[in-house]
């Protein structure tokens, strides 16, 4: 790839101490939002010192400390979700790891290179790959090419990689994360406590996912009675305990919509039970069944653990994540991810009522964004989070934070990222999050919707205080 040109004012990365005057801290922004001083440069200079609270999110491992622009491609990307989806079960991975005889055997069976060459190609083509390139030339002031880039990241790497994610963390002024443990790449307690000792004094806060508890025991050869009590206890160490890899969870994540679509509480333990004899008749065989018939197979059990879940979460008065929108094709069924499809779990009925649980839909509900937001507007339980939307719309940002903000209440709008693999999507959301709030929210000001004051405590709310308020941390 070439150089690409720099749209940008150049200077060199600031740290925050740095930012102390409103012209330095507008000097990487770009000049069509640098026009619209002087409602939006004051705006801008409360949001990007103000503390920032990732309510949805994922670890980093030293694991890619050093890369190359295409695994750093690969990593960044939603699309590169599916790379290894393209080849034979286990060969990318292999191909990844190997020595060059065994990569090279590969190649020619399997064509893997100039498969990953077209895909990494294409991924470097888009607007948001540019974009990126030139924000992390500026806050690494080198060349805004991405072999540039890639280069300074790695020297980086080097030196002290927990350095450089901490630098990272410091410049958008990180205080709290709340991960999820269910997707972990393989890794355990010992990296998981390396990521979080990495980014203090940023607190790292955990949340558990319902699938990791039936991952433990969906293979095993034992009675419905028995996997319903092993279920519960292990669910309760989660929410009182220390089960999350040490710690307590401050809330649980379903990944049940993109399975199933349309989810409806189940308390009915016979549908269950007859649930989980048809997974122990097909668990043999169910790897290699298509994802529809798969997620069939266990349909009635997992909707029969979400609600037990969900109970337990609604007596501890616990939020619950609930993944919506968005999906790693091609292992997600993308129709089933319709926000509307969680109203029947919002509502939570029993006993003609509707109870209230904390339903937090994910990831915007993007690209359903309109639907996500007026879920969270008609039922006073369901939140709205900002993730994947953040960073990956980048400019028009502007535009769906205002969209969101014409539905969803701001008391219920929470900042977060979805941050996976690679620890430049922490900071990537954090800056164009601020930047692109700030410019909807100065648009406010200027038709007289809100005061500087209602516009900057607007902002607070979203970015730090409806987190901690939700999850009962610490201010």
């Amino acid at each position: 790839m070439g150089e690409i040109s720099n749209v940008f004012t150049s200077g060199a990365n600031k740290s925050r101490s740095d930012k102390s005057n409103a012209s330095e801290k507008l000097a990487h922004l770009p000049l069509f939002l640098k026009h619209q001083q002087p409602e939006f440069e004051k705006i801008f200079d409360a949001v990007d010192a103000m503390p920032l609270d990732d309510t949805h999110c994922h670890l980093v491992t030293d694991r890619d400390a050093i890369t190359t622009p295409k695994r750093f491609l690969e990593r960044i990307s939603l699309a590169g979700y599916a790379f290894p989806a393209y080849f034979p079960d286990g060969v990318y991975e292999q191909w990844l790891n190997s020595e060059e005889a065994t990569k090279h055997e590969l190649n020619k069976k399997y064509d893997i290179q100039s498969k990953v060459d077209a895909m990494t190609y294409d991924l470097s083509q888009s607007i948001f790959i540019k974009f990126l390139t030139k924000e992390m030339a500026q806050f690494l002031n080198c060349e805004p090419s991405l072999e540039a880039v890639i280069e300074a990241r790695n020297a980086k790497g080097r030196e002290n990689y927990w350095g450089y994610v901490n630098d990272l963390f410091r410049d958008v002024n990180l205080e709290n994360i709340i991960h999820d443990t269910g997707y972990m790449e393989g890794v355990g307690k010992a990296e998981i406590d390396a990521f979080e000792k990495g980014i203090e004094p940023c607190r790292a806060h955990r949340i558990a996912r319902i699938e990791a508890i039936q991952e433990e025991l969906f293979g095993l050869d034992i009675t419905f009675e028995e996997f319903e009590a092993r279920y519960t206890t292990r669910l309760v160490d989660i929410m009182d305990g220390d089960g999350n890899f040490g710690k307590k969870s401050v809330g649980m994540k379903s990944y049940l919509l993109p399975d199933i679509g349309l989810i409806r509480p189940l308390y009915d333990r016979t549908l269950a039970a007859n649930s989980w004899e048809d997974l122990r008749r097909s668990h043999s065989v169910r790897a290699k069944m298509d994802r529809e018939a798969s997620a069939n197979v266990t349909k009635d059990l997992c909707r029969y653990t979400f609600t037990l879940t969900l109970e337990e979460c609604l007596k501890r008065d616990l939020p619950m994540q609930i993944h919506t929108g968005d999906g790693e094709a091609p292992y997600v069924i993308l129709r089933n991810q319709d926000p509307f499809f969680l109203e029947e779990v919002v509502r939570f009925d029993k006993d003609n009522m509707m109870r209230m649980p904390k339903i937090i839909p994910l990831h915007a509900g993007y690209p359903s964004v309109g639907k996500a937001a007026w879920l969270s507007h008609l039922y006073p339980n369901c939140y709205f989070e900002l993730s994947i939307m953040t960073p990956f719309v980048h400019q028009s940002l502007y535009e769906r934070y205002k969209q969101v903000l014409e539905a969803v209440p701001i008391s219920k709008v929470l900042y977060a990222s979805d941050n996976y693999h690679l620890p430049e999507l922490f900071w990537i959301s954090g800056r164009w999050g601020k930047r692109y709030l700030s410019q909807a929210l100065a648009d406010y000001v200027i038709g007289g919707s809100l005061t500087f004051d209602e516009a900057t405590e607007a902002a607070s709310m979203i970015l730090h205080k409806n987190n901690r308020a939700l999850y009962k941390l610490d201010p």
